[in-house]
């Protein structure tokens, strides 16, 4: 109770703090920042990086598990350890900061408490560098000095390989993207690149012949699973890349739903590019359409879902 008691002092003491300074706190605001943080109350007005300031809160123990953003990332984890009663979270330059409440004892520390909050990264950050600001703010509303993390925002990469096929969403769903395409190494037997199989390299065999380093470099893969069993990312998009030239033969692109994660529906689109050794770009496919909760239905295994179009490399 003495604890709960603390960090409401500091809070009410730091609202207090931004209004005298013209600045708004409102849990309901905040939707119009590049960044935002779960359980955490938004304050109008940018956090400054000022390390100048005095008081007896710190930041420490932070964790961060990678500095590399996209925009519209979400599920994005933060957390550390700070002196005082609550830490104020904020991108360098935006429209305002969130305060994060410190509750629960850290045991590693003599007088610290833990924050953790989860980030979303709106899908209007602009690429490029970002400062991340942590502040730690203590029970008389005193600001500490601050903490800052770089992070990278870069659009998912897809560009520069001579084949990629991609897939996009518009909703919180999770969607599947599989590409079958041929076997250099047996044609009779094609190979089918998605979320559980995401290398297109044969499976190996016990006693088979070996997979070296240069067959894995030059694989196609799978860039990544979004929104794999609902646990939502925000990037509604994955893509097969071909990192040399394609062999030649027939490809199937297929699209599966294996839920809408409770959205009502999910409109995507599919294409496939062939890209020169001169950079000329052509189109072998795309496809525009709709998964319903009729697309969710049934298995979703290899060779699962629905036929957006085929091509053919000569």
């Amino acid at each position: 109770m003495r604890r709960a008691a603390i960090t409401l002092v500091a809070v009410g003491a730091l609202a207090s703090l931004a209004a005298g300074c013209g600045a708004s706190a409102s849990p309901e605001s905040g939707i119009t920042a590049f960044l935002r943080a779960t359980n955490a109350q938004f304050v109008e007005g940018a956090l400054t990086p000022d390390t100048s300031a005095g008081g007896s809160a710190s930041i420490s123990g932070v964790t961060i598990n990678n500095t590399n953003v996209y925009p519209g990332e979400q599920n994005f984890p933060l957390s550390g350890t700070v002196t005082g009663a609550t830490a104020l979270v904020g991108l360098e330059n935006d429209v305002g900061y969130w305060i994060v409440p410190a509750t629960v004892l850290d045991q590693t520390t003599a007088a610290g408490y833990s924050f953790t909050t989860q980030l979303t990264f709106s899908p209007l950050l602009p690429v490029g560098s970002h400062r991340l600001i942590l502040r730690g703010v203590a029970a008389d509303g005193t600001v500490g000095p601050a903490q800052l993390y770089k992070l990278d925002a870069a659009t998912p990469a897809s560009s520069g390989f001579p084949l990629v096929v991609t897939l996009a969403w518009d909703t919180e769903a999770d969607l599947d993207l599989h590409v079958v395409m041929p076997n250099v190494d047996d044609p009779t037997t094609p190979i089918e690149i998605w979320a559980k199989h995401p290398v297109g390299l044969p499976v190996p065999v016990l006693g088979g012949p070996p997979i070296y380093p240069e067959q894995i470099a030059n694989a196609p893969y799978l860039d990544f699973d979004s929104n794999s069993n609902c646990a939502i990312d925000g990037r509604r998009q994955e893509s097969v890349l071909i990192p040399v030239a394609p062999p030649p033969g027939d490809y199937t692109v297929r699209v599966d739903t294996p839920s809408l994660c409770g959205q009502p529906d999910a409109q995507w689109s599919v294409g496939a590019t062939l890209t020169d050794a001169q950079l000329n770009a052509t189109s072998l496919g795309f496809v525009q359409w709709e998964s319903t909760d009729a697309a969710t239905r049934g298995t979703h295994v290899a060779g699962s879902g629905l036929l957006a179009f085929t091509f053919t490399i000569p």
